[in-house]
């Protein structure tokens, strides 16, 4: 992109672009920013599509690094920082971006990317200036921002709904199947010897793991937390959530065969203290507290550079494309 001749933006912006096409070209400027280009490529990531409000807000960062370099300076140490950061590009993106595309060579990627209206170039200054306009906001925003007791006590009871619980118990079973015995009779009397196992000492993993028909059987018929009603055996459900804690439950039938359970630990229903619910309200503030720090900073460079879009002033606008598969984009960098 530095190579060629930096485009500036036309003087003579109408004040009510005219509405989108349904479908544009691949190489079309949708947006500028500053005197940064934004094409319809450059918002089509290597998998899914990206919103034009995102590619804009990476230009705006991406800028507002590159103005952060002493104007004298630019054309000497620009070059070398994207350097480093292709690096990184070939380094980690492209072989991920490889195994999501199913294909075995950048060549092959760089194909399949042209019949979305991008390309690998394109990629890898997106990646660029991303990286360069995320370092940004590492010196500008606090990631370690304060949360406060009372913040978080305030969240908890205006958020009360987010911490009720249903109940919920670890278990574990052994199973016969119907299907694999000649009648349920048999079915019956396999899983009462096996059960008498464990009624006489014997681990009931270890049972599980050797007699044991169910799918759980090589878990040694272990279950770990599990909501009460989520199960599709209303049999079992039934009875995981009303047997003492630690006891073996009777033979029971449902559509799969016959069953034993035996609760390990269970948790009633209710709503989970404010003391257990701190570290998760915390970070759910301080996350919040990033987020809007990021929006704020992002406003700020909004009023400071100025941006226009083939949607009007609304960078929100999402671009919707529908390029056809044998449309190919026309290399800019």
């Amino acid at each position: 992109m530095l190579e060629e001749p930096r485009r500036l933006p036309p003087t003579d912006l109408p004040l009510e672009p005219p509405p989108p096409a349904n479908v544009f070209t691949p190489g079309q400027i949708i947006a500028w920013v500053g005197d940064e280009p934004i094409q319809v490529g450059d918002v089509m990531p290597m998998v899914e599509r990206q919103s034009l409000k995102g590619a804009i807000e990476l230009k705006l960062l991406y800028l507002d690094f590159v103005r952060g370099i002493p104007a004298d300076k630019r054309t000497e140490f620009l070059p070398k920082i994207k350097a480093k950061a292709e690096e990184q590009f070939y380094q980690k993106q492209v072989p991920q971006a490889l195994e999501k595309a199913k294909v075995g060579s950048i060549p092959e990627l760089d194909a399949q990317l042209r019949q979305f209206g991008s390309s690998l170039a394109q990629q890898k200054a997106a990646f660029v200036e991303r990286a360069l306009g995320q370092s940004v906001l590492q010196q500008k925003i606090n990631y370690e921002p304060e949360v406060t007791h009372q913040e978080m006590l305030t969240y908890y009871h205006e958020h009360q709904r987010e911490f009720e619980r249903q109940a919920q118990a670890r278990w574990e079973k052994l199973t016969v199947r119907s299907d694999r015995l000649p009648n349920k009779a048999e079915a019956w009397a396999a899983l009462g010897n096996i059960g008498n196992e464990v009624l006489r000492g014997a681990p009931l993993n270890a049972v599980a793991k050797r007699s044991s028909q169910g799918v759980d059987a090589a878990d040694g018929g272990y279950h770990d937390w599990t909501t009460q009603g989520a199960l599709a055996s209303d049999v079992l459900d039934q009875a995981i959530f009303s047997l003492p804690v630690g006891q073996l439950s009777e033979r029971l039938e449902d559509k799969e065969g016959f069953h034993i359970v035996r609760v390990i630990e269970r948790r009633d229903a209710g709503r989970i203290p404010f003391v257990d619910a701190q570290v998760e309200i915390k970070e759910k503030l301080k996350k919040e507290k990033i987020r809007k720090q990021t929006e704020d900073y992002v406003v700020r460079l909004r009023k400071e550079i100025r941006v226009w879009t083939i949607f009007g002033d609304d960078p929100a606008a999402e671009v919707k494309t529908a390029t056809r598969p044998d449309e190919r984009a026309s290399p800019r960098r």
